[in-house]
């Protein structure tokens, strides 16, 4: 019956998936003009089996080289679509007045589109190769990495039948070791096994292995707690990283295309059409909120990722429906018991009649662009056309914006984790002692709150501290950037707001909404405090000198030793450029200082004339020639905006690292008194400097020097936060003239320099 139903929808262009799925209602209980299958335990048996194939198919095409070449838009329009849908999905289940965990589970369902059924849209289509379908594929590839996460979160609630943040944490650790296990055995053990009985290898022998390792890992994962699709997921990743990975693929592709057939003729089975009678007011409800929400989001996600109006619109409409993952969660729902009988077969026919407009919304999507193209206001297309790009596609998956991904992602997963353990541990033990010496409980949990607050302060200020100097240069890159940056900015605040609002759920009974947008005001308010971000600054610095101590202390001796400060030189760099057009009353400030950047500039040349470390309100005229110190990413961000704005050209000279400048002075016949140099000055508890910001110290306007580095015990800081404060025991490395260096010494503030 299969084979028939496969025939059939192939011959009118419809994806396989759905011949399945009515094949599997023709010969199920419910339809009893056909031989059927009348025992529901052999159904649930094949439909587990078809679900681990399944998903050992999709981890033998996992790899981390695959999501990193997907680029920035692709976690952009992901987070947006999932985020978005679960909350829809959750909400319509509860107007529906549905119980909570059917809620859930349908927020759950709705969060993502058919990676098969789009891609098999493509393919007839001609449509693969075009950018927009790229960016879908790439952001299908997050969304089923993210689902395997949500069901790990999903499987959590069900057992404790309630949100238990606490649990969920632990579910979560517990699957980090897991990870663990996984690369361990991807690394060390299975390409080892393999190699060795390579000689051995027929195909025979690599399906009955891959398949005993899927098995395998199936019972490991049911004995950890986890759910046999987790198990086989990771059992295909770990083969993807091995030589044999390509032979495996094509070896077990018969086996999955065979069990994922049963697996959706299985769906099909479960269809009851009186349920779908009963409930064919839901079923159209919910059919109209995928097919709206997943197209809104899609495109808006897509919008804020940096894309252009004509490929958001196209991406967009391509990601109306859901599928082979919806199948899955909602089987594990019922696998747990937690979900009510009508769920599964509302959200196969929600699958099924979204999954039939799909091919209509993508064909038409050109010819609703137009439309679109022609509606909208003149002011918001003024507003996409600056913010966006056709090149975007392109542009997202340069080094910058890997390496900045990285860095937001590992910020904001540590923040968040600490975050949580501070509000777990203020409830379940704060608060207890805390109501020991109160005689009000509000005021109890009033005290609670500020101590909770207090702690989380700095891992709030912490998770917005990513390289400044990278996100410059990202933003002056491509406006389409600057969408994509401020949407991550935003998704990070607002998850700041979240535990905030946690907190102040203790005291005030109002909506969790309410309580987010409330939190928003302090968490503002504390990523633009400078003291604040001056505590900050000083924790991480303590905490990477305490992680690298015994590494530091080594090269610490070793440049004691050799007398030598790479750490400093060779991170620094002297940019010359010449300054070809300004605007009249012009200054350095205005240059460098106002936009933020992390540079100096250190030096004006004005024909015959040197000046030595300008002060911001130096004016700068038509023909100076400025030198700039900074890191490279520093001075490129800076660089960017200069020559866009035409006032600015390099010089034939390269930039050289600050070491190279300052002994290529002589080499320039500079004079003595007109060279820069490099002084170091110890703070002890009497410094004029110490427990200053560096913004405030005022080295830079009492004695015309620029401190460029800090040596804190052992751990070397190179171009240090202006709102860095300075502590007992730095040593302070400046930047300055020989005048500069004798105002220090009079002052008895340095007693030797180093150059």
């Amino acid at each position: 019956m299969a084979a028939v139903a496969t025939l059939l929808f192939k011959k009118i262009k419809q994806p396989v998936v759905l011949g399945y799925i009515v094949a599997g209602f023709l010969i199920s209980p419910n339809f009893v003009y056909l031989p059927t299958v009348v025992e529901d335990a052999d159904i649930h048996v094949w439909a587990d089996i078809g679900v681990v194939f399944l998903m050992f198919g999709l981890g033998l095409e996992f790899s981390f080289k695959k999501i990193a070449t997907v680029g920035g838009s692709a976690f952009v329009i992901a987070l947006s679509v999932m985020s978005a849908m679960i909350l829809i999905g959750t909400g319509v289940g509860s107007l529906l007045g549905w119980a909570k965990m059917d809620c859930i589970f349908l927020g759950g369902m709705l969060s993502m589109s058919s990676t098969m059924i789009i891609l098999k849209a493509y393919e007839e289509y001609g449509l693969k190769k075009e950018k927009f379908a790229q960016i879908v594929l790439g952001t299908l590839v997050i969304e089923d990495i993210a689902g395997i996460f949500m069901m790990i979160v999903l499987t959590t609630i069900s057992v404790s039948r309630n949100v238990s943040g606490f649990a969920m944490f632990a579910k979560i650790g517990l699957m980090l070791v897991y990870l663990i296990i996984w690369l361990v055995l991807g690394i060390y053990l299975i390409p080892s096994i393999l190699n060795k009985i390579a000689g051995l290898l027929n195909d025979e022998m690599v399906v009955i292995f891959s398949v005993g390792l899927c098995m395998g890992m199936v019972v490991i994962a049911n004995l950890i707690g986890f759910s046999s699709a987790l198990g086989a997921f990771m059992a295909g990743s770990i083969l993807a990283g091995t030589v044999q990975a390509v032979r495996i693929e094509h070896l077990i592709k018969p086996i999955k295309d065979l069990f994922g057939a049963i697996f959706f003729v299985s769906v099909g089975m479960l269809i009851v059409p009186s349920l779908l009678a009963a409930y064919i007011k839901p079923i159209l409800i919910i059919t109209v909120v995928t097919i709206a929400g997943q197209m809104l989001f899609a495109t808006v996600g897509m919008l804020l990722s940096g894309q252009s109006l004509h490929t958001a619109v196209r991406g967009g409409f391509s990601m109306v429906q859901i599928g082979e993952f919806s199948f899955i969660v909602a089987a594990l729902g019922n696998n747990l018991g937690v979900i009510s009988d009508f769920l599964y077969p509302i959200i196969v026919c929600v699958s099924v009649i979204t999954s039939f407009t799909t091919p209509v919304f993508i064909k038409s999507s050109e010819r609703l662009y137009q439309l679109i193209d022609d509606k909208i206001p003149d002011g918001l297309w003024v507003f996409i056309r600056k913010n966006t790009s056709e090149n975007r596609g392109n542009t997202d998956k340069d080094k910058d914006w890997f390496e900045y991904i990285k860095k937001v992602v590992l910020r904001t997963v540590i923040c968040s984790l600490i975050m949580f353990i501070i509000y777990w541990a203020g409830i379940k033990y704060a608060e207890p002692v805390i109501g020991q010496y109160m005689h009000s409980r509000m005021t109890a949990n009033i005290m609670t709150a500020i101590v909770m607050i207090a702690a989380m302060v700095p891992f709030v200020n912490f998770m917005h501290g990513t390289n400044n100097a990278l996100f410059t240069k990202l933003w002056l890159r491509h406006r389409s950037n600057r969408m994509a940056l401020l949407t991550l900015k935003a998704i990070r605040i607002l998850i700041a707001a979240c535990f905030i609002a946690l907190v102040l759920r203790q005291i005030f009974r109002i909506p969790f909404v309410l309580l987010v947008l409330i939190a928003l005001i302090p968490i503002i308010l504390i990523i633009r405090s400078d003291y604040i971000n001056g505590k900050t600054i000083n924790l991480e610095m303590r905490f990477m000198s305490n992680f690298s101590e015994r590494t530091l202390a080594r090269e610490k001796k070793e440049r004691g030793i050799k007398g030598e400060y790479h750490w400093l030189n060779e991170s620094l760099f002297v940019a010359e450029f010449q300054v070809t057009d300004t605007i009249e009353n012009r200054t350095i400030y205005d240059f460098a200082k106002r936009r933020g950047f992390m540079v100096t500039i250190i030096k004006i040349i004005r024909g015959d004339e040197y000046i030595n470390m300008p002060r911001s309100a130096e004016p700068v005229q038509e023909g100076d020639i400025l030198h700039m110190l900074g890191t490279a990413d520093g001075i490129e961000s800076c660089t960017i905006l200069l020559e866009k704005e035409a006032c600015i050209e390099y010089t034939e000279r390269d930039d050289i690292m600050l070491k190279d400048y300052i002994y290529e002075q002589v080499f320039y016949g500079i004079k003595p008194e007109q060279q820069l140099i490099c002084c170091p000055i110890s703070v002890d508890a009497d410094s004029e400097f110490l427990k200053k910001s560096i913004k405030n110290c005022r080295i830079r306007e009492k004695y015309r020097g620029s401190i460029i580095g800090i040596e804190r015990g052992n751990l070397p800081i190179v171009n240090p936060n202006i709102d860095t404060l300075i502590q007992q025991g730095d040593l302070l490395w400046v930047l300055g003239s020989k005048k500069m260096a004798d105002s220090l010494i009079k002052a008895d503030v340095l007693h030797d320099y180093y150059r």
